[in-house]
């Protein structure tokens, strides 16, 4: 019983690893397309793979990044979690980062998050101040009085803090960038669009899947 086992192990062993070399052959590279981080970080929910925006309203590349990465987002398989991050990795990207987490806690983060990309990038409406962004809020029905009480909020500073925490865990030095399950960096660059980033991220996402289900078959065994 116990060599008949051991065997099941090894067969289920090189049926992943066959998997995983067809399924796909390295077509992207580390250190080319996508950095391995030397520390992992923690992911929000334990089981799922995370993928991890990180981004500034202010950015024209993560405006261009948004049209594709919203509708992609709203495809992926339950087993991964995707997660939106407004990094205040300047000083003056940090209003920003509140006025992301005002929305997300009045519950109109999918109408306000491409509304305000809209009205920086094609409106041309900076919008950097705390009241610039409260007379956009009251837009979308949320009163002065409510948006500037969640702009100051502990919560709410307490979000942009952490935030802050990952962007220098992840050692980003600027956006768009994506982070797959806490291991893996795809960051925008030259001669790869939208659609180049995200194909680099599903290539990611199959790598960890891959590697989750030999573990637990190794494990299982």
């Amino acid at each position: 019983m116990m060599k008949n086992k051991k065997l099941q192990t090894l067969f289920l062993l090189i049926t992943a690893l066959l998997i995983s070399n067809l399924g796909f052959s390295e077509s992207y590279r580390e250190g080319e397309d996508y950095q391995v981080l030397e520390k992992p970080g923690t992911v929000e929910v334990p089981g799922k793979i995370e993928v991890r925006e990180f981004f500034w309203f202010g950015c024209p590349h993560c405006f261009a990044l948004e049209e594709y990465i919203e509708p992609w987002a709203q495809k992926l398989p339950k087993d991964v979690n995707f997660v939106s991050t407004p990094t205040p990795m300047s000083e003056k990207w940090v209003n920003h980062a509140h006025a992301f987490y005002v929305a997300d806690a009045v519950g109109k983060l999918n109408t306000i998050k491409p509304a305000l990309f809209k009205a920086i990038h094609v409106d041309n409406q900076p919008l950097r101040s705390k009241n610039e962004l409260a007379d956009f809020f009251a837009k979308y029905d949320v009163p002065k009085e409510n948006f500037d009480k969640l702009f100051d909020s502990f919560s709410v500073r307490v979000k942009v803090r952490q935030a802050g925490a990952l962007t220098k865990a992840y050692k980003l030095r600027s956006v768009p960038v994506v982070v797959v399950n806490g291991k893996y960096v795809v960051a925008s660059k030259s001669g790869r669009g939208p659609d180049g980033v995200l194909k680099v991220v599903d290539f990611l996402i199959e790598k960890e899947r891959v590697a989750g289900e030999l573990s637990q078959a190794s494990a299982s065994h």
